[in-house]
């Protein structure tokens, strides 16, 4: 694949990543502001059975149809029948189940609302099919404007629902409305209906790659749901909500740069699964680039949480504030663990993947097990989260080293200089922190200072990433190669 093609899909990705998730971020903000806590606790515990029911009715397929060197139609249309029976399935399940998940949670006003939600599921399977196609085919710019439509949309009802004191039904409608729009959206881009009949024989070899990667999938999304079900049936929905939205704020900027970059990659990493050395250098390459961005942004974040909560999102939502320190400093880990799961489907090794999901899985329970049981505070298992998550960094690293001789300590000694010049930047921003100024002026200094300081430190350290990112900001200028 061209490097020029390369370049173009991650300016998309990453223009995508800012407008549209930077443009739904300032949405949520403003809905935090408009609904109370609960809402949000509310909203939480809804997605948890919708995120499993997707979960087990992609099964792994959309990642399968990536992957697999070449799709044709009639894969394509096989995985939509099958996505499409398997939703109808979900749906049923899901609109039997929802009296007693309503009672378990004590929680009554979820009953007709994870009802009417669960419809979603028919969209998000038929999207996902879209996504894999516009993403194999590397068409980041229709993807960026199909997605944008749906977020200005869908933000426009789910505020206007929220003003309108709609309550948990103005969350519900914004996230129903992105999935519909965006469906629509990439229907009309791709024009791509299923013209084949189902094929055991597509079926077989896709599912060949789906089903290792859903036992995965299933692992880490079960994972992923455990702590809202944890806090929303042994505390509140409130203190869910506050723990949510310390997690969005975290994951929002880390899993959206991560993912512009980690979306591009896959398929470029997908050709490149023959030639070991050049996958390798395309790994270095992009952890470094993450790391180098991401790094900053979370230490920093954690670093200044309580002003940024008390500027975006008032005082009434003081209490989230530990759980964003935590969240920030457990999602920073992100361009470790992600580019090396990545770098592991790539090479094709569903079946490495599988058990080190499985791994990565246990040793996290059993953390979260002594948050919860040792401790019987939602703080604690936020800090439960932090610490597994860079467990999990040094876990996901165990099969590359097998494979690419790249462990842990060679990926330290590609990121350190961004690991430590992160550091020192969030202790000058946190100590600038306790001056006694106006929220709105301490946090602008904050982010200046941030700045200035995570620059010149890594100037000082000869950080080649800075000299990457610099000569991207130069038109005209040619990327410097790194050395792999």
């Amino acid at each position: 694949m061209e490097k020029n093609t390369i370049v173009r899909s991650l300016a998309y990705k990453f223009t995508e990543r800012f407008a549209v998730k930077g443009l739904g971020f300032v949405i949520s903000i403003v809905l935090a502001r408009l609904l109370a806590p609960e809402v949000f606790g509310q909203v939480a515990l809804l997605t948890v059975f919708t995120d499993l029911s997707l979960t087990l009715i992609d099964s792994g397929l959309s990642t399968a149809l990536v992957q697999t060197r070449e799709a044709n139609e009639r894969d394509y249309s096989t995985v939509f029948l099958i996505t499409l029976a398997l939703s109808c399935v979900m749906i049923g399940i899901l609109q039997l189940t929802a009296p007693a998940i309503a009672r378990y949670f004590r929680s009554e006003e979820l009953l007709r609302p994870l009802r009417f939600f669960s419809f979603s599921l028919l969209l998000s399977a038929f999207n996902s099919i879209q996504v894999a196609r516009m993403q194999r085919e590397m068409r980041f710019r229709e993807m960026m404007f199909c997605n944008l439509a749906a977020t200005v949309l869908a933000g426009s009802l789910g505020v206007y629902l929220a003003f309108r004191g709609a309550g948990l039904w103005a969350l519900v409608g914004y996230f129903f409305a992105q999935i519909a729009v965006s469906s629509a959206a990439m229907l009309y881009v791709l024009r791509w209906f299923p013209r084949e009949r189902f094929s055991l024989e597509s079926a077989k070899r896709l599912y060949g790659f789906g089903l290792k990667m859903l036992a995965a999938s299933i692992v880490t999304t079960v994972y992923n749901n455990l702590r809202p079900l944890i806090i929303g049936r042994r505390f509140s929905t409130a203190e869910l909500g506050y723990f949510n939205r310390g997690q969005t704020f975290a994951s929002t900027v880390s899993l959206n740069l991560d993912a512009a970059i980690q979306s591009v990659m896959f398929p470029v990493l997908s050709r490149a699964q023959d030639e070991p050395a050049a996958l390798l250098a395309l790994l270095r390459r992009t952890k470094k680039l993450g790391c180098f961005l991401i790094f900053p942004v979370m230490f920093g974040m954690a670093a200044a949480a309580e002003p940024i909560v008390r500027v975006v999102l008032t005082d009434k939502w003081l209490p989230a504030v530990p759980f964003l320190i935590l969240m920030s400093v457990g999602e920073a880990q992100v361009p470790l663990t992600s580019s090396n799961l990545v770098a592991l489907k790539s090479l094709g090794r569903s079946d490495l993947y599988a058990r080190q999901e499985v791994l990565r899985r246990v040793l996290m329970l059993l953390v979260l097990a002594i948050s919860v049981l040792g401790f019987h505070t939602v703080p604690a298992i936020a800090a439960g989260f932090a610490f597994s998550a860079w467990l999990d960094a040094w876990v996901t690293s165990l099969p590359l080293k097998k494979l690419l001789g790249y462990g842990a300590r060679d990926q330290l000694r590609d990121v350190w200089k961004s690991l430590l010049s992160s550091l020192l930047m969030a202790g000058a921003v946190r100590a600038f922190g306790l001056l006694p100024l106006p929220q709105i002026f301490k946090l602008l200094a904050q982010i200046i200072l941030g700045l200035a300081a995570y620059l010149l430190t890594n100037r000082l350290l000869g950080n080649e990433s800075l000299n990457t990112v610099l000569s991207l900001l130069r038109p005209g200028r040619p990327n410097p190669e790194e050395t792999p």
